[in-house]
C-alpha cells in the first residue's frame, strides 16, 4: 500500500511546494494592495463572501489547489539544469549522418562522415548528465560494441572515436525512454531512479522558489533576506547532484543489460551488415 502511495506523493510534493513559495512571493509583493474585508467592494467583496461561505477548510483547500496549479506551471525538471553545451549537439547522428547508420544500394555506408572523422568536430569528453564514474562506465560499454570495433579495424581509430561519440550522444538523448523501459523491466531499480529524480526536482524548484521569495523580501522588508541565496544555491546544487545519481541508475541498468538502447541496437545491426560486405566493397560513398 505504501509503495503505491509514495510515487503519487512524489509527483505531488514538488509542484505543491513550489506553488506555495510562489504564492508567498505574490503575497509579499501585492499583499498590501488587497483591500480588507471592511473596505472590499465588487469582485473582492464577493471573494470574501465565498470564503465565509466555505469556511477555513474550504479556503485552505482552494489555496492548496491554486498552489499546485501554479507549481505545475512554473516547475522545471532538474535535468534541464544539466543540459549539454550546444557544441555537443554536433554529435547528434542527424548532424553527422543523413540517416542513422544508413543503408544505400544494399550495404551500409557512413556518408557525410568525413568532416567528423577529420577532427573538425568539437571534443566530447564529458557530460553534465552523469557522474564521472557513470560516464566512464557508459563510454566503456559503448567502446565494446561491435560497430566502433569494426571501424577501428577497417577504417581508423578516428572513425571509431566518431562512432563512439555519436552513440554516446544518442544514448544520452535516450535517457528518458530508457527510464520508461526500466520501469517495465525492473521495478526495484526504477523505484530508486524515480526517488532520486523526485528529490532532485524538489530541491531544484524549492531552491529557485526560495531565491525569488528572498528577492521579494529584500525589496519589501530588508536586504538581509538576500542571504537566503546561499540556501537557494545549496538546494539547487543538491538537486543537480541527485539528478545525476538518478541518471546513473539508468546508465548502470543499460550496462548490466537490464534495458536495451535503440541506438546501440541499430549500430549492432549496422555492424552485422558491414561484416557481411566483402573486403574492399564497403568504402563510404561521397555524400
Amino acid at each position: 500500500m505504501l509503495t503505491q502511495v509514495l510515487p503519487g506523493f512524489r509527483e505531488l510534493r514538488t509542484p505543491l511546494a513550489t506553488g506555495v513559495l510562489w504564492l508567498l512571493t505574490l503575497w509579499v509583493v501585492l499583499g498590501d494592495r488587497v483591500p480588507g474585508r471592511a473596505r472590499a467592494t465588487g469582485f473582492a467583496a464577493r471573494v470574501y463572501e465565498l470564503a465565509e461561505l466555505v469556511g477555513r477548510p474550504g479556503v485552505g483547500a482552494a489555496l492548496l489547489f491554486t498552489a499546485y496549479v501554479v507549481g505545475s506551471v512554473v516547475s522545471v525538471p532538474a535535468n534541464q539544469l544539466l543540459r549539454e553545451p550546444a557544441a555537443q549537439d554536433a554529435w547528434g547522428a542527424v548532424q553527422v549522418l543523413p540517416e542513422r547508420w544508413p543503408v544505400v544500394q544494399g550495404r551500409p555506408v557512413l556518408t557525410q562522415y568525413r568532416a567528423a572523422a577529420s577532427g573538425s568536430y568539437p571534443a566530447f569528453t564529458d557530460t553534465r548528465l552523469l557522474t564521472r564514474q557513470a560516464w566512464a562506465d557508459l563510454r566503456a560499454h559503448v567502446r565494446t560494441s561491435p560497430l566502433p570495433r569494426w571501424l577501428e579495424t577497417h577504417r581508423s581509430e578516428r572513425h571509431r572515436e566518431v562512432a563512439e561519440n555519436i552513440l554516446l550522444r544518442d544514448v544520452l538523448d535516450e535517457l528518458g525512454q530508457l527510464g520508461t523501459r526500466l520501469h517495465a523491466k525492473n521495478s526495484t531499480l526504477y523505484a530508486d531512479q524515480d526517488r532520486l529524480m523526485a528529490e532532485a526536482d524538489l530541491r531544484v524548484n524549492v531552491g529557485a522558489g526560495v531565491a525569488v521569495l528572498a528577492v521579494a523580501l529584500s525589496v519589501r522588508v530588508s536586504p538581509l533576506f538576500l542571504l537566503a541565496f546561499a540556501l537557494s544555491a545549496l538546494l539547487v546544487a543538491m538537486g543537480r547532484g541527485r539528478a545525476r545519481q538518478a541518471n546513473d541508475v539508468i546508465v548502470q541498468a543499460l550496462v548490466i543489460g537490464e534495458v536495451e538502447s535503440t541506438a546501440l541496437a541499430e549500430a549492432d545491426r549496422a555492424a552485422e551488415a558491414l561484416g557481411a560486405v566483402p573486403p574492399g566493397d564497403d568504402r563510404p560513398e561521397d555524400g
